[in-house]
């Protein structure tokens, strides 16, 4: 009867270490891949992210985002499609949950989204759902796929 009470004992507090062990996000990545509602991402776009000691910071610019800004359109053009945020984190098993703290479009700010997370050697697998503002106001989600790589 002991080695059987010791038994389930030891798999309740085997199962929430197990549970956290798929997601750890700490580091330096690099997005690899990614999608928004089933399309992929432009070809060329750059974005990282940096997660450590409870906080991320991601930064983004895409593929065609002006080079050097010599208009108020090549200005508003890089505002519009390069930009950054962050806040805090934390992980509860496979859902890594991103406390928006300051973002490029301030409707962001204040919101928590989680996402499903599982890291695989190098490769840090991130899914869920995102709110679309337009005008401040949710519009609708968007379903994100994204696969970061870990930035040695």
């Amino acid at each position: 009867m002991r080695q059987a009470s010791f038994a389930v004992l030891a798999g309740l507090i085997a199962t929430p270490l197990a549970a956290q062990s798929t997601c750890k996000v700490e580091g330096v990545w690099e997005l690899e891949s990614g999608s928004a509602d089933g399309k992929d991402y432009p070809a060329g776009s750059r974005e990282m992210k940096m997660i450590a000691n409870g906080h991320f910071a991601v930064f983004w610019r895409d593929a065609s985002t002006p080079k050097e800004l010599k208009t108020v359109a090549d200005s508003l053009a890089a505002f519009r499609l390069a930009g950054g945020g962050g806040g805090r984190y934390s992980v509860q098993g496979s859902t890594y949950t991103e406390k928006i703290e300051y973002f490029s479009d301030p409707a962001y700010v204040g919101k928590s989204i989680p996402f499903t997370c599982r890291v695989d050697g190098d490769r840090f697998y991130q899914t869920g759902s995102i709110p679309v503002y337009e005008g401040g106001k949710k519009v609708r989600d968007s379903k994100l796929n994204e696969v970061w790589k870990r930035v040695p």
